[in-house]
């Protein structure tokens, strides 16, 4: 018997009663489950298991898919509260059911997961949390400086063309970008920006 606490990324139904959950682990990184009997009523696990919940897990690992035996909900984000924050919850599931790979963990992304989901993925979280999931895969340089010089200083302008950042006297030089606003994770050219970035990271991949 296995065991690990998981952010439950995708369910899909299988059969009459089941469901094939794609989780990732705080231990494990993403795998797919076999949640048998799920979608009876009576089931123990079928509250716990939904998506966007963490829950902690056991598991049987056989011949094939791992078969969840028990679970135990950790945390529920707001459902009222998602209602009204579909585009952004679909910015991050997309990224990572197509990004992560299988049974490569990675702790740091996965308590970032459960800190935006405890926020009930308002845009300042789920941005900053795709920024530094692109770095942490090594999709994306240092977000921190200019692309140019290397300043830290007034990085008010952004290149569309490669994502990456500008500071003042390197957009006046190179003519390129947009102006954002002084709270960049709100911004909508932002957003646009990195919505662009991803899709053609994942095109790539």
């Amino acid at each position: 018997m296995s065991k690990d606490t998981v952010f439950v990324l995708k369910s899909v139904n299988y059969s009459e009663a089941d469901k094939v959950l794609t989780v990732f682990g705080k231990y494990l990184g993403k795998f797919p489950l076999f949640a048998k009997s799920i979608r009876k009523i009576n089931s123990k696990n079928r509250g716990n298991m939904q998506t966007l919940n963490t829950c902690n897990i056991s598991f049987y690992e056989g011949k094939g898919l791992p078969i969840l035996t028990e679970s135990e909900l950790v945390y529920a984000p707001d459902t009222q509260i998602l209602k009204k924050r579909i585009d952004e919850i679909a910015r991050v599931l997309g990224m990572l059911n197509r990004i992560l790979q299988e049974y490569d963990p990675n702790e740091k992304v996965f308590n970032m997961l459960v800190s935006i989901s405890k926020r009930n993925f308002d845009i300042v979280s789920v941005n900053r949390f795709r920024t530094i999931f692109l770095k942490e895969m090594g999709f994306l340089a240092d977000f921190s400086v200019c692309t140019i010089c290397g300043s830290k200083d007034d990085l008010k302008y952004i290149d569309l063309s490669s994502f990456a950042l500008l500071c003042k006297n390197c957009y006046s030089k190179a003519g390129k970008g947009y102006k954002l606003k002084d709270n960049v994770y709100t911004d909508e050219s932002f957003t646009q920006a990195l919505d662009m970035y991803i899709k053609r990271v994942i095109e790539e991949i």
